[in-house]
């Protein structure tokens, strides 16, 4: 019979295995569906359904006799599970391709985490029936198994996002938790030769899978992280494939477009910031959000004195190293609000390019931040904010949002863009305290802002949700025409 002692490790390295598995199942999906709060709420959900339903199986079973066989054939068959996730990528390329982007999510989520988190989730009543021999005993030690199993759980959580993910990546993140749940229910449990060697089976096909995924043949650089995957490609372009872009792509997103010959950008909203750079304020530019660091260079190309601010580290390495940041750029990795509420400079003109992929960082947008932001801005200072190209209608219901609340922030404000097609274009917000006279490059006109009601503040923060469903677009039409084509 097992001990106390032992039922407690598998209920703590039970407990880790789930947070490792939730963490690593959203970063294994990001690259096909992205990070956005249909993928969250669904693997949340999802986690919290499996747990649940293998609460009250591991309950049922534990009314049964030989629960240390049950306990056993459990914690085997989660191994198993934790096994197979990095092994499901070629299932989500099949979901993508045959349904849309909510039920793609759904069911793929179901498929990747529902097993594994129903078999963890049965572990515990199981552990508390084996330590339970009176019935006074019942709340002790549930309480103490399922703290045991919690403390688990944040020491994954750390573990994961500050160590494993960032130097051995998401798939051997996986791996390592199932070998080390593995280990210790083949060392804790004896006499199990049959089962063990069905497991080693599984691990060696797993490892195997893993180290033969072949990446991309335009990847010149990757790297994972509790922040994404980044990946830098030097791929041709499908109107002319003379013509070799370098890309840097955030969960297989596209967020910089720079010719390789030339170190030139070619997205259309840079091209639209140069044309419209003669009727912007000189200076000094806060760029918040660096990406490949490729506006971050027009600017200083311009004459600029240029202060770039960027979350991840990682990116303003990436920029250096592979989309030539110039050297005299001043870079700082901060979040973009934290930066605004603590920065005691003063800007002639600040470019919001925080937007990756489908995701709006909200908080940077708030009625609140704004008002700090006057704090930065010069008498003359103007804002640049570069978003998705959706602006009518109930696509554009987020943007619109954003609108009124610069609006509301005591904001003048301009729309510029090359495109009239919203799927296939950015918006160049244009904002200033004073009245912008001039006509500009791509200038929208007229400037229709449907509800000034909507404003996005620190207590309620609804931008997020009203731009669901351009969101849900976007990832929609970038699957269909680059993920699928080109993971």
């Amino acid at each position: 019979m097992l001990t106390k002692n032992r039922l407690l490790i598998i209920s703590f390295t039970e407990g880790a295995s789930v947070m490792a598995a939730e963490i690593c199942g959203a970063k294994l999906l990001s690259p096909f569906f992205g990070s956005s709060l249909y993928v969250w709420s669904s693997v949340m959900a999802i986690t919290l359904g499996g747990l649940a339903s293998g609460y009250f199986i591991g309950g049922q079973l534990s009314k049964k006799a030989n629960k240390q066989a049950i306990l056993f054939s459990v914690l085997i068959t989660a191994v198993c599970c934790l096994f197979l996730m990095p092994l499901m990528e070629p299932l989500f390329v099949l979901l993508a391709s045959s349904f849309s982007l909510i039920p793609a999510v759904i069911i793929s989520v179901l498929f990747l985490l529902f097993p594994t988190m129903a078999c963890m989730g049965a572990t515990s009543p199981l552990i508390i029936a084996m330590l339970t021999s009176e019935n006074y005993e019942s709340g002790a030690n549930s309480g103490m198994v399922y703290a045991i199993s919690t403390v688990g759980g944040i020491l994954a959580t750390f573990l994961c996002g500050f160590y494993l993910i960032p130097s051995v990546g998401v798939k051997m993140s996986l791996f390592c938790f199932a070998i080390t749940l593995a280990g210790v229910s083949l060392l804790l449990f004896k006499k199990k030769r049959t089962l063990s060697l069905v497991l080693l089976f599984g691990v060696v096909i797993s490892l195997y899978g893993i180290l033969k995924t072949k990446p991309n043949s335009f990847t010149i650089y990757k790297s994972e992280g509790i922040l994404g995957k980044l990946e830098v490609r030097d791929e041709p372009t499908h109107a002319n494939p003379s013509l070799m872009v370098r890309n840097l792509l955030i969960n297989a997103t596209i967020q910089t477009e720079m010719d390789v010959s030339t170190h030139q950008s070619v997205s259309e909203y840079v091209r639209l910031i140069k044309k419209n750079i003669p009727y912007l304020p000189k200076g000094k530019v806060l760029v918040l959000g660096l990406g490949g660091g490729v506006v971050a260079n027009l600017f200083k190309d311009e004459g600029y004195n240029v202060t770039a601010v960027e979350f991840d580290e990682r990116i303003i390495e990436m920029s250096r190293n592979f989309f030539f940041l110039n050297d005299s750029v001043k870079t700082v990795c901060a979040d973009a609000r934290y930066y605004i509420n603590n920065s005691q400079e003063e800007f002639n003109l600040i470019f919001f390019d925080v937007f990756k992929a489908e995701e709006q960082p909200a908080h940077v947008l708030t009625m609140e931040s704004l008002r700090r932001l006057k704090s930065v801005m010069k008498n003359d200072a103007m804002v640049l904010i570069n978003t998705h190209g959706y602006l009518n209608g109930k696509l554009g219901r987020g943007t619109q949002c954003m609108l009124a609340t610069l609006k509301s922030a005591g904001f003048d404000l301009k729309i510029c863009t090359f495109n009239e097609d919203e799927d296939y274009r950015n918006l160049l917000v244009v904002a200033s305290l004073d009245p912008i006279e001039q006509t500009l490059h791509g200038e929208l006109y007229p400037l229709m802002l449907e509800n000034l009601s909507l404003v996005n503040t620190d207590d309620v923060p609804i931008m997020e949700a009203l731009n669901a469903p351009a969101n849900q677009r976007f990832r929609s039409l970038y699957l269909k025409n680059y993920i699928l084509w080109n993971y």
